[in-house]
């Protein structure tokens, strides 16, 4: 317990530190702040109903994208991850999520995302592969400011992650993010097997 509690508030003190940035009001970075922390509590919450052994990558992303179930499809994502993963997706999700609502497909009625995950075998070894796909916003141009939020979908990605990339075409964003099933400790969330 001790050790998780480290982390979480080793994390906590990262967040608060990084959603103040210059160029920011105090409102914005407020705003960030607390999202971001209601992203990590929310997966906390689940993560303390099965007693630390790991959350719904399925229900991670279902909260993060709550409001906008007629504009959100997903598929491949029926996975219990550990506690880190959980963490981590927690913030990358809710970070492509507001960015969506701000500037992408869902700050469009006519919007829509796709969500897939995938297990592969590649080289003898398992990965999960999370892509997340934006059509129907408006025209997307590539940020020219890098804050946390880019910090948490490419920095705090690769810590986990083997590949990680985001394109920003026109009719919309790519993100994709591979990991080893080694790292992440997945089961299946229906049967609660390990693959």
């Amino acid at each position: 317990m001790r050790h998780r509690s480290q982390n979480l508030f080793a994390i906590i003190q990262t967040i608060v530190s990084r959603s103040f940035v210059a160029g920011q009001t105090s409102s914005q970075a407020k705003e960030a702040l607390e999202g971001r922390l209601a992203a990590l509590a929310r997966t906390h919450a689940m993560l303390a109903d099965t007693a630390w052994v790991g959350a719904s990558l399925k229900e991670i992303v279902a909260e993060e994208v709550t409001g906008f179930v007629h504009q959100v499809s997903v598929s491949g994502c029926d996975l219990v991850v550990n506690t880190p993963t959980a963490q981590n997706f927690a913030l990358i999700v809710h970070e492509l999520a507001t960015n969506a609502v701000k500037y992408g497909a869902l700050s469009s009625p006519e919007g829509r995302i796709r969500i897939d995950g995938s297990i592969e075998a590649v080289g003898g070894k398992g990965q999960f592969r999370f892509v997340w796909r934006e059509l129907g916003g408006p025209l997307v141009i590539a940020p020219t400011r890098k804050g946390f939020g880019t910090e948490i979908l490419s920095r705090l990605a690769k810590s986990f992650g083997e590949k990680v990339e985001a394109v920003y075409r026109p009719e919309g964003l790519t993100y994709e993010l591979v990991v080893p099933l080694s790292v992440i400790g997945v089961r299946s969330a229906v049967a609660g097997d390990p693959t």
